[in-house]
């Protein structure tokens, strides 16, 4: 039987899944399975231009320095106590009122989200600052757990969001759109989460006795706290919707301005500077080997035409698109199980974007959808990646418990997928007023 390109392609996508299953670095294979499959097919020639070519022409696009930049500013922020003087303030004003803690905890999440922009790091960070704190107060360990479960990711909506800024280098979007699109949906997410936390204490006040009721003053004078956080928010959110800067640019402005608020704060020196610039370092390396290694294995896709046979064959199945859009979301929480979910844009993206084009969705509103589905991917068990953050920040913390604390989150996650696919709008609206 001969070998044609859409056999080798079938064989080399059956290839990449047996790697990853057998736990080889998502980066390695998807190189090597591009490399090999373009080599099979056009030739070893083709193959090494391929090679040579890539890291350059990809790496040298300006739209890829926000990344180091987005990061930086994070690792600043967080190094300055920011989401720790939001949870604090949280704490003052909302921690008399049923799950007040909890309240303060998924603002603080949100805010911490606008300036860290990854949602592992804002579970990492507001884990250790305010699942010991709850506990303490008398808060229900497992809705404690579940509460960070979901606080933490909203940081993959709120913009700055990396999970953004990686969906629209792919698919080549608008990253000031996304950005603004990010804002009311995690607005949503933030007041539903509330709103089951409230309805849950009221249902059992057990769950989360409420601490004495802070005075006026010391309400007001907790307000300092949250002005590094405002700041920063109102730098990157209203220079990119004025059109004052671009959103790399934003990157840069914001990461000097963390830098002066922590000079300010007096919470920078020697140390702090060269862990953020060393993690910096880290996890740009890590994200560009792995966008370097999707790009190489899409070539390898592309000429295998098999994108393109996926997307013509979706588009005219006898089914209304919505239950198209609905099995792709099933795909994506079935991957964010088991994956991580940048490895699985890359692996994805490339086959399903050109389908949702096609049925006529549009690619800013599927961003945000796409990028929901990532946020709900750090919370799924078997292996959803919140889940242990939370076991390893918070001491004799049990996984089983964590998992049934997050589960009622889940719950409603699902409430909301159905209103961002059910009223577009929630994510077009605000970019509808940028054109």
């Amino acid at each position: 039987m001969a070998l044609t390109p859409e056999l080798i392609g079938w064989i080399g996508i059956a290839v990449l899944l047996i790697m990853l299953l057998i736990r080889i670095p998502v980066a390695f294979v998807l190189a090597f399975v591009g490399f090999v499959g373009y080599w099979m097919i056009a030739g070893p020639e083709s193959a090494l231009k391929i090679a040579g070519m890539v890291p350059y022409s990809t790496m040298s696009n300006y739209s890829f320095s926000v990344v180091p930049l987005f990061l930086l500013m994070g690792y600043f922020a967080y190094h300055a106590g920011m989401a720790t003087d939001m949870f604090k303030t949280g704490k003052t004003w909302l921690g008399h009122i049923p799950g007040g803690l909890g309240h303060a905890t998924i603002i603080g999440g949100a805010a911490f989200g606008a300036v860290s922009g990854s949602g592992i790091a804002s579970t990492a960070t507001i884990a250790r600052i305010t699942t010991p704190e709850m506990i303490h107060n008398g808060m229900d360990k497992k809705l404690a757990y579940g509460i960070v479960a979901s606080a933490g990711p909203l940081a993959s909506m709120i913009p700055p969001s990396m999970m953004m800024v990686i969906y629209a280098i792919i698919t080549e979007s608008s990253i000031a759109k996304l950005f603004v699109a990010g804002i009311l949906p995690g607005i949503l997410i933030a007041a539903l989460y509330m709103f089951l936390v409230w309805g849950r204490i009221k249902m059992n006040s057990n769950l989360a006795p409420p601490i004495p009721k802070a005075p006026l003053k010391e309400r007001v004078i907790s307000l300092k706290y949250t002005w590094g956080l405002l700041v920063l928010a109102f730098i990157i959110i209203g220079g990119i919707y004025t059109g004052l800067f671009t959103p790399t640019e934003a990157g840069g402005i914001g990461a000097f301005a963390a830098f002066i608020m922590a000079l300010l704060l007096k919470r920078i020196n020697k140390k702090v500077m060269k862990e953020s610039l060393i993690e910096t370092v880290k996890t740009t390396s890590m994200v560009f080997l792995i966008v370097v290694s999707s790009m190489i294995f899409g070539y390898f896709l592309g000429i295998t035409r098999i994108p393109t046979m996926l997307s013509d064959m979706l588009t005219t199945l006898p089914v209304p698109p919505i239950f198209i859009i609905i099995g792709v979301a099933v795909l994506y929480l079935i991957l964010g199980m088991f994956i991580d979910m940048i490895s699985a844009m890359f692996l994805t993206l490339p086959i399903i974007f050109p389908t949702i084009i096609s049925l006529g969705y549009d690619p800013i509103w599927f961003g945000i959808v796409l990028v929901f589905l990532t946020e709900v991917a750090l919370v799924t068990p078997p292996l959803g990646l919140s889940l242990f953050i939370i076991k390893g920040a918070v001491p004799k913390s049990d996984l089983r418990d964590i998992i049934k604390g997050s589960i009622p989150f889940i719950i409603i996650d699902f409430v909301i997928l159905a209103l961002l696919i059910a009223f577009p709008e929630i994510a077009l609206f605000l970019p509808n007023q940028m054109e």
